[in-house]
C-alpha cells in the first residue's frame, strides 16, 4: 500500500512538471505574437510629378502623362475659373495621382508657394478646388548692420536672398537703397521659416521689418488692408504702398542730381537740370513708377531723343529719356501699370553715354524726384486699428 502511494505522488509529479513546461511554451509563443512586427500598409495611390522647365507647355506634358486633346482642353476650361493652366512657371511641380487600380484619381498644380490647384478626375467627372498648402511655421529674427551695401551685408548674415529682396521692396516707396542707406544703417526682419512634411520649404512671408537709416527708424507691418488681402503698413497704420516707386529701374549711380546751375557736357555752359540723372547700362529695363496713360511715347526733337510722358492723375506727370527703345505696346494713349516695363536705358538725344534722364512734374512744374514726399496709399481702415494696433504690438516683442 505504501508504495502505491510512492507512485502516485511520483505520477503526479511527473504529469504537473509536463504540463509546466507545455504551459511555458505556450506563454512564449504568445509572448513572440505579440512583439511580430506588423505588416506594412501599401500606399493607396501612385503619384507621378513633374517640375516645369524651360520650353515646356502644358499640353506637353499632359500628353506624356497619357492624356488625349480634348481631355487636355476639358482640364483646362474647368480649372480656368481658379487658374489658367495654360500659363504654368518654371519651377513648379504638376503632379498626377492614380489609384492601385491605375484609374486617374485628380491632377494637381502647386501655383505658388500658398495654394495647389486640383482637378478632380474620378469617374470623368471633372472639377477643381484650390487647396491652401499646410505648413509648419516657425518665426525668425534676423538683421545685419551696413558696412557695404544692404544686400551683401544681408547676405553675410546668413540672411536668405529672397528675404532681402523682399525686404527691399517693402520699404521702396519710402527709401531709396541705391541712395540713402548709409554705412552704419541696420535693419531687422521677422519672419517665416516653413516646413512641410518634415522637410525645409523655404521661406514664407515677413512679418515685420525695421530699417534705421541715419538714426530714423522706419518700420512696416504685415497686416489685412480694407479688401482683406495682405498689405505692409507703416508704425502709424499707413499704407508702405506709395503712388510713385523711388527709382524707376535699377542703376549703378546718379551721374546728374537736380541742379539749376550743372554744367552742360553738349553746350559747355552751365544751366539748370530739374531732373535726376540714372546711369545704367544699354538695354537696363525701365519700369512706369506709377499707374497712368501714356501722354507720349516718341522721338523728342529738344535733346531727349527716344522719350515717354506718362501722366499718373491731375497732379502728377513722370517723364523718361535718352531711350534705346519702348518696351512692346507702349504708345500714345495706352494705360500702364506700376513696375511695367516701359523702355530700355539707352544714349540717344542730347547724350553722352548711357543713362536714364528722369524728372517729375507736380501741377505742371519740374520737382526734384529724391525730396518729392511721395502719397500713400489707403491706411488701416478705422474698424480694424485695433487689432493692428495688438498685431504690431506682438511683433514688436519679437524684436
Amino acid at each position: 500500500m505504501k508504495k502505491f502511494f510512492i507512485f502516485l505522488i511520483l505520477g503526479l509529479c511527473v504529469i504537473t512538471g509536463i504540463f509546466l513546461v507545455h504551459f511555458a511554451q505556450s506563454t512564449d509563443t504568445v509572448s513572440e505574437n505579440i512583439v511580430q512586427e506588423p505588416v506594412p500598409v501599401e500606399p493607396r495611390y501612385d503619384i507621378q510629378e513633374y517640375v516645369v522647365t524651360d520650353d515646356d507647355t502644358f499640353a506637353r506634358i499632359m500628353e506624356d502623362f497619357g492624356f488625349g486633346y480634348n481631355e487636355m482642353l476639358e482640364i483646362i476650361d474647368v480649372a480656368s475659373s481658379t487658374y489658367d493652366l495654360t500659363r504654368i512657371r518654371v519651377g513648379q511641380p504638376l503632379r498626377l495621382v492614380k489609384d492601385k487600380q491605375g484609374n486617374m484619381v485628380y491632377l494637381e498644380y502647386e501655383k505658388d508657394k500658398e495654394s495647389i490647384v486640383r482637378i478632380n478626375l474620378l469617374n470623368g467627372e471633372y472639377d477643381v478646388q484650390e487647396i491652401i498648402i499646410d505648413y509648419d511655421v516657425e518665426i525668425m529674427k534676423q538683421g545685419a548692420v551696413v558696412s557695404s551695401s544692404m544686400y551683401i551685408d544681408g547676405l553675410e548674415a546668413n540672411i536668405p536672398e529672397e528675404i532681402i529682396m523682399e525686404f527691399a521692396d517693402m520699404f521702396a516707396w519710402t527709401i531709396d537703397f541705391a541712395v540713402q542707406v548709409k554705412q552704419g544703417d541696420s535693419f531687422q526682419i521677422l519672419y517665416e521659416k516653413r516646413f512641410r512634411d518634415g522637410a525645409d520649404a523655404g521661406t514664407g512671408n515677413i512679418l515685420a521689418g525695421k530699417f534705421i537709416n541715419e538714426g530714423e527708424e522706419y518700420s512696416a507691418y504685415l497686416f489685412e488692408n480694407e479688401e482683406g488681402e495682405l498689405a505692409y503698413f507703416s508704425g502709424e497704420g499707413e499704407s508702405m504702398v506709395r503712388q510713385f516707386l523711388r527709382a524707376p529701374l535699377e542703376f549703378r549711380r546718379i551721374t546728374s542730381g537736380y541742379t539749376y546751375a550743372r554744367f552742360d557736357p553738349i553746350n559747355g555752359a552751365k544751366t539748370p537740370h530739374l531732373a535726376i540723372d540714372y546711369a545704367a547700362a544699354v538695354g537696363t529695363p525701365i519700369m512706369s513708377v506709377g499707374d497712368g496713360v501714356v501722354r507720349f511715347a516718341g522721338w523728342n526733337n529738344q535733346g531727349y531723343g527716344n522719350f515717354v510722358s506718362i501722366r499718373h492723375n491731375d497732379v502728377y506727370t513722370t517723364e523718361y529719356a535718352h531711350m534705346s527703345g519702348f518696351a512692346k505696346g507702349i504708345k500714345n494713349g495706352v494705360s500702364v501699370t506700376q513696375g511695367q516695363v516701359i523702355g530700355y536705358v539707352g544714349s540717344t538725344g542730347w547724350s553722352t553715354g548711357p543713362h536714364l534722364h528722369y524728372q517729375i512734374k507736380k501741377n505742371g512744374q519740374l520737382v526734384n524726384p529724391l525730396k518729392l514726399e511721395l502719397p500713400p496709399g489707403d491706411p488701416i481702415p478705422e474698424e480694424k486699428r485695433v487689432a493692428f494696433e495688438e498685431t504690431k504690438t506682438t511683433y514688436n516683442k519679437m524684436f
